[in-house]
């Protein structure tokens, strides 16, 4: 990695030739300019409202050019970029922003529009930034919330974190992890600076195509990683199969990134193979991936997948597969998620003992890696797994409750406590069932309150997409006369999966 950091690295890059293209989105293509004037222009603006350094600045954060190129422009000020979920309800939004203390929040002037947002900028005297997505100059704007002579509200600081990304936990409430400039370095290796020593230009020819959100730290990883290395982007707002498939054929994308989710959706397409032919790998990573989904995706495809196995707490991931690899152990190994990349050890420990266990047992896996802040200590993950010979990895499945639906983390107990806020549940229990195309998703069992009426599984359903993040919501309901408990009268979990089974 290059002795610049990353602000100094981006920056430049956008001297190379300002006026080539560097983000393109639904058929329209943003220059360097755009993204050194976003830069510059959001640099002058924390410097007249004396923003310091480290301070965290909230970004919701849609895969559209302004918001990648405002994310870009917090990380090239030294400033720490907390990203917010752009899929959650404005008063979703406006409690993480509250659970953040926001003092400086950066979002679209149609996501301002939102009288919730509009009230929590006025109340807390936010310095609120807008972007108008109508303009491709001259787009950033403050709010009439906070003037440059106000009393300074200071934001929070973290002296050297690049992003505060969220993690949706495995045991417990949601927490941001700190993710550490110089420890995202270790994770993106040795990326070019974008210039020849002489100062040559080395602008990429062909982008990278970005499927997964911003606010994941897939989209993040390759959204940064791609401008550092001073290639274009390609940016997908939601994925959809058809428009994945012609961003690939157009530009004669490579390599792309794909979750489990999404190769499932190829799969159910009609998509004919000639149409993504120039694709040598698919990376795969976020959930597990089905070894028969695998299969029939390389068979259909002529493409290999290449799965790869991370985690926010570790900036990316630690372990996964090569083309090389592939080519030599592909047919033997599949279901592996691969083997440690280099910088990173990996080890099984017993549950219980917590002794380290020989090759081949399964236990609890646990990294170590140069990638984490601290990288001298081994940290315990969630996940059951054990390493052969070859140190392929293989996982048996997650040691918490925790649904990952299609890369998404959902704690049950959370997603049931928002049911429960239904003026007519008494209770609800929540588990994962076992989906084709997610992987898991999650369902509900629903106790009503006595002299309940008008309760229906769509009413229920539809109160949760009024109520919840949109992933958050069950795909099924069961309304029950009572809960099934055990003896101890706990909630019998084995006998709510029950209730799906027809």
């Amino acid at each position: 990695m290059s002795k610049l950091s990353f602000g100094q690295i981006m920056r430049r890059n956008c001297e190379i030739d300002d006026q080539a293209g560097v983000m393109e989105f639904q058929g329209q293509w943003y220059d360097w300019a755009f993204l050194a004037e976003t830069i510059d222009g959001l640099a002058d603006i924390f410097r007249e409202f004396q923003v310091p350094a480290g301070a965290e600045i909230a970004v919701v954060c849609r895969n559209r050019p302004h918001q990648v190129a405002a994310f870009c422009a917090v990380i090239s000020s030294d400033r720490c970029v907390a990203p917010v979920n752009p899929f959650a309800s404005a008063e979703k939004i406006v409690a993480d922003l509250q659970d953040l203390k926001a003092a400086v929040v950066i979002a679209s002037s149609a996501d301002w529009e939102s009288p919730v947002l509009q009230a929590f900028a006025r109340e807390n005297k936010v310095l609120g930034l807008s972007l108008d997505e109508s303009r491709n100059t001259e787009h950033l704007s403050v709010l009439p919330t906070r003037q440059p002579a106000d009393p300074l509200i200071l934001a929070p600081q973290n002296p050297g974190v690049a992003v505060l990304i969220q993690s949706s936990g495995t045991t417990g409430k949601p927490k941001r992890i700190p993710m550490y400039a110089a420890k995202l370095s270790a994770a993106y290796g040795n990326i070019p600076a974008g210039m020849t020593a002489d100062g040559g230009a080395k602008i990429k020819t062909k982008p990278a195509l970005i499927t997964q959100p911003l606010v994941h730290i897939g989209g993040l990883f390759w959204v940064v990683h791609s401008l550092l290395d001073a290639r274009p982007i390609s940016l997908l707002d939601k994925f959809n199969v058809a428009q994945w498939a012609q961003a690939v054929e157009q530009y004669q994308i490579r390599v792309c990134s794909l979750v489990p989710a999404m190769i499932n959706m190829v799969l159910e397409s009609d998509l004919p193979a000639e149409k993504i032919s120039s694709l040598i790998c698919v990376r795969s990573g976020t959930a597990p991936l089905s070894v028969n989904a695998q299969q029939t995706f390389e068979q259909r495809f002529g493409i290999p997948i290449l799965p790869t196995y991370g985690a926010t707490e570790f900036s990316g991931a630690v372990c996964g597969w090569t083309l090389e690899a592939k080519k030599a152990f592909g047919d033997v190994k599949a279901g592996s998620v691969g083997r440690a990349y280099d910088g990173v050890g990996l080890r099984i420990a017993d549950p219980e003992s917590g002794e380290i266990l020989p090759m081949g047992e399964t236990g609890i896996l646990q990294v170590r890696s140069q990638q984490m802040v601290n990288e001298h200590d081994w940290v315990s993950t969630t996940d059951l797994a054990s390493i052969d010979a070859d140190g392929f990895v293989w996982l048996s499945g997650r040691a918490d409750a925790a649904i990952n639906r299609g890369g998404f983390k959902i704690i049950p107990n959370e997603v049931a406590a928002i049911l429960e806020a239904h003026a007519q549940v008494k209770e609800a229990t929540v588990v994962a069932m076992d989906d084709a195309r997610l992987g898991q998703v999650p369902v509900a069992a629903v106790e009503l309150c006595e002299g309940a009426s008008g309760v229906s599984e769509a009413s229920l359903k539809t109160w949760a997409k009024e109520n919840m993040t949109s992933y958050f919501v069950p795909v099924r309901f069961a309304i029950v006369d009572a809960l099934p408990r055990t003896s101890s009268m706990k909630v019998s979990l084995m006998d709510v999966r029950r209730l799906f089974d027809s």
